[in-house]
């Protein structure tokens, strides 16, 4: 036992070794142990695998106790025939175990551990769900994600991280992970360049989340959309409209060859739903999109069409009519909840329109100067109340003195809409900013994988400009270089 044991510990996370053992030496250790661990004799049948994983640290042998646990998962499996035993059930010692590695493991050995370390992940998703308790997993693979640093890479991981959000309504959960820039798609391996080995700190991650490793399973076309949509519709739960309407309009603007798909008709639906609720109207679409892509999907969304153009019109009769008459197509389209918002997003940029206007008026003139608000006098000042608390409204509610019951709307300067403006602009340059930079710090791989260095460009000029010469040489100079390519090194 603990011969075994200190073989499982002689290969230490790289923290422990850095300065000491080179990455040559490092990264053929942990190949080594990787393979150790492929032989059927290298575990004793006398070992007893659960003290095993008492005995190792997840954190700083992550490599071996990933393994072990693996093996630990497939015995207990063949032996209760279950694909999910109960051990692995919330709650449970291999649960435990499995959740304890996820939060703590070391990113470098796992490269060398990719499709153990993702069987890990869907093993303890399918757990969850299972169990009907999907929200015990969304932090864990949350923190995954975050250990791994895909670094703007796209997974199948990160599928299975919102599709559980979704399941389990967590939707803040996934926040970290869904607000990073995603700009590659797992590369293929056969473009993969090991100018570094795995563990070296120079390693990008295009280098590690490949089909060989297995950090990913095999990503298809629909899966990207689905992401997006997905993304979108937690967005949308936490009335992030911006980030919603980004994420749908990614969607809508997949390349097409002539047939539209559903996921896409379903995102320009909801795209547009996103934005009457976000901006109070709807933008015009995309450049990105072709005519026909757009014919198609006006034709298949008629009904919010027409919705949309009764909001922007400001007729709240036409617009309760069209909510009443397609309850049938909200309900298919699982778009009901978003619909039912609409009348409270119409007032709203109703109200928020007098402030071009007014500095100040009372709570009775607002229905008079915004006719179209669906409210009475009785509620339309609790209404008010609650967007100056959300911060909808950048205003203040005071009482008249003397015992009136005149609610005094004041609104903020012009000054502090133009700093608030400024501030808004603000971050979004900010997040412009370290948007630029995800793709800048990738731009040099990319340029690797399609041999566009600077060196290979110029190589390629020079053959140009060999070949240039040549065309006015004609067939003389065409008679040279046969000579030169056929001479004899005489």
């Amino acid at each position: 036992m603990s011969d075994f044991l200190a073989q499982l510990s002689a290969v230490p996370s790289r923290q422990y070794t850095l300065g000491t053992v080179s990455d040559e030496i490092y990264d053929r250790q942990l190949r080594d142990l990787k393979a150790c661990f492929g032989q059927p004799a290298f575990v004793p049948g006398s070992v007893n695998l659960t003290e095993c994983l008492e005995a190792i640290s997840p954190s700083i042998h992550s490599l071996s106790f990933l393994c072990l646990l693996r093996l630990e998962i497939q015995q207990t499996q063949k032996r209760t025939q279950c694909d999910i035993p109960e051990g692995l059930e919330p709650g449970g010692n291999l649960w435990k175990h499995a959740i304890r590695f996820l939060r703590s493991f070391d990113p470098i050995q796992i490269r060398y551990a990719g499709y153990e370390w993702r069987e890990l992940v869907e093993l303890v998703a399918s757990a969850a769900q299972a169990t009907s308790k999907p929200i015990l997993a969304v932090k864990a693979i949350r923190d995954a994600l975050d250990r791994l640093d895909t670094s703007g890479i796209f997974t199948s991981t990160h599928l299975i991280l919102v599709k559980l959000t979704l399941h389990s309504a967590s939707y803040t959960s996934a926040l970290p992970i869904l607000d990073r820039f995603l700009s590659h798609f797992p590369p293929d391996t056969h473009h993969t360049h090991h100018e570094f080995p795995l563990c070296s700190e120079c390693t990008p991650a295009t280098a590690f989340i490949t089909d060989v490793p297995g950090i990913s399973s095999k990503l298809t076309y629909r899966d990207h959309l689905r992401f997006f949509l997905y993304s979108a519709m937690i967005y949308m739960a936490l009335k992030r409209w911006d980030q919603a309407s980004h994420c749908l309009s990614i969607v809508v603007a997949s390349p097409t060859a002539n047939s539209v798909s559903k996921i896409m008709v379903d995102a320009y639906k909801k795209w547009i739903l996103a934005n009457l609720l976000g901006h109070g109207k709807v933008p015009a679409a995309s450049k990105m999109i072709g005519p026909h892509v757009i014919r198609v999907l006006h034709s298949l969304a008629r009904p919010y069409i027409s919705l949309a153009e009764a909001f922007g019109k400001g007729d709240l009769r036409r617009m309760g009519a069209e909510i009443e008459i397609g309850q049938s197509v909200w309900k298919a389209d699982k778009n009901t909840g978003l619909v039912s918002q609409l009348f409270d997003a119409h007032d709203k940029f109703a109200i928020i329109k007098l402030g071009k206007t007014f500095s100040a008026l009372t709570v009775v003139d607002v229905l008079q100067r915004a006719p179209s608000c669906s409210r009475d006098h009785f509620v339309i000042e609790e209404f008010v109340a609650s967007m100056v608390m959300s911060n909808a409204l950048r205003a203040s509610l005071s009482h008249s003195p003397g015992g009136q019951s005149v609610t005094m709307l004041r609104l903020s300067p012009t000054a502090q809409c133009h700093a608030f403006r400024e501030e808004y602009i603000r971050t979004k340059l900010i997040k412009g900013r370290i948007a630029l930079n995800t793709i800048a710090k990738h731009i040099a791989q990319t340029d690797e994988a399609l041999e566009l260095s600077p060196e290979n460009l110029h190589f390629i000029a020079k053959s140009q400009k060999w070949s240039g010469n040549s065309e006015k040489n004609g067939t003389a100079g065409a008679a040279e270089i046969d000579e030169d390519l056929m001479g004899d090194g005489q």
